[in-house]
């Protein structure tokens, strides 16, 4: 698509070239240039290019706010900040442009105004994400307190663009109609329009060129949130509202033993859970879509292969504007380790039936055990064996006081 762009850019470049000389060389001997209209149509021009800007840093502002909220991602808020830094120049610079025309200068005061509003309700908005999450956020958003700000802005610049629109065409009018009257003028202009068609040619392929540089950058950094969503050290799952499967990282998808196109869009998650689970999950994925959440629920998978995969899951709903359920954010923690921990911790826990005797402990199938033996089966521990003061004495009463080297 660049290089199509490029073409008809050249193509047209030459058109214009073609048509300026022609002009210029048929109206050489009658035209004039004025002066004053000239600056006319550069002021015409400068308050057409401070709108278009303003309309540009206004996208920059509002896909920032937007793109942090969702991802929670402080790279997107670096287009967003350049943007309210420079809006109020902008405006300050446009309002200068326009302050002769009554009607411009109050569409540029309430844009300016409607802009401060902005800025300050999406740095409420990220203070919310950043403090409160992003379901908060959504919620602020939502409420449409900043569309109505951006609608109104937009309104106001449209407007303003229009009314400079037509402006510029007058002042264009009035220049050709001058230019027709001198020949000095139509050469001088045609001179500067050559200059001003090179500039824009030189303007287009730079502003290609940043596109293009942006376009790579977005590129890139989706697939470094991807490839953080993929390989994040946790299971992340979305389920729409009949549960089935809509998204599966490939963490959990590698927990599970499964490729992705075997789960995603084709099976429901009860369809993963044990059997015992299943009435539970149904009963709880219920209440989650009336509410809002779930922290840490157990649940037991079954991978590929039928093993279990114990799991603890938390969630948060999506929802439209309206506030229907879209779909859920889930997040799976793998409790295999953590059970082995607490079997071991539990291996000699309890009441161990001891002789008072003997010293030895009685296992679960009713035979007794060596007090080291049975510790040695049920723990990592190990045993020495030496003799205490007491038995050295009472053991060996000849071989001298009890050996502390």
């Amino acid at each position: 698509m660049s290089v199509s762009v490029r073409i008809r850019v050249v193509a047209g470049y030459g058109a214009a070239m073609a048509l300026v000389a022609f002009l210029g060389g048929s109206a050489y001997w009658s035209a004039s240039v004025a002066l004053g209209e000239i600056s006319s149509v550069r002021e015409a021009r400068a308050e057409l290019d401070a709108t278009r800007e303003l309309f540009q840093q206004v996208g920059y502002l509002q896909a920032g706010s937007r793109g942090f909220v969702i991802t929670g991602n402080d790279a997107f808020l670096a287009p967003h900040d350049s943007a309210a830094r420079f809006l109020p120049v902008l405006l300050g610079r446009l309002r200068t442009l326009v302050a002769r025309d009554s009607a411009e200068r109050r569409l540029a005061d309430t844009a300016s105004a409607l802009l401060a509003a902005r800025i300050a309700f999406d740095d409420t908005t990220i203070a919310v994400r950043r403090t409160r999450g992003v379901a908060a956020a959504d919620a602020l958003i939502a409420a449409g307190r900043g569309k109505s700000l951006m609608d109104g802005i937009q309104s106001a610049a449209t407007a303003l663009e229009a009314r400079i629109s037509v402006e510029r065409e007058i002042r264009t009018d009035a220049l050709e109609a001058s230019a027709a009257r001198t020949r000095v003028g139509v050469v001088v202009a045609s001179f500067l329009a050559v200059l001003a068609v090179g500039a824009g040619i030189a303007s287009i392929f730079h502003g290609l060129s940043s596109v293009e540089r942006a376009n790579a950058r977005v590129h890139e950094l989706a697939d470094e949130l991807q490839d953080l969503y993929d390989h994040s050290p946790v299971g992340h799952h979305s389920l729409d509202a009949r549960g089935t499967i809509i998204r599966m990282n490939a963490t959990e998808l590698g927990w599970l033993g499964y490729e992705r196109d075997e789960v995603v869009g084709r099976i429901q998650f009860a369809d993963i859970l044990a059997p015992d689970d299943r009435a539970a999950f149904e009963r709880n994925f219920a209440a989650f879509k009336a509410g809002d959440r779930a922290d840490g629920v157990a649940y037991t998978l079954r991978r590929r292969d039928g093993s279990p995969l114990p799991i603890a899951l938390s969630a948060t709903a999506v929802r439209d504007p309206s506030g229907a359920f879209l779909m859920s954010r889930g997040v799976s923690v793998d409790l295999t380790e953590r059970r082995r921990m607490e079997a071991e911790v539990r291996t000699l826990s309890g009441l161990l039936p001891i002789c008072s005797g003997c010293k030895k402990i009685r296992d679960d199938q009713g035979y007794w055990n060596q007090l080291e033996s049975y510790i040695s089966r049920h723990s990592d521990a190990q045993f020495s064996h030496g003799l205490c003061p007491e038995c050295w004495a009472r053991l060996y009463p000849d071989m001298g006081p009890y050996p502390t080297g």
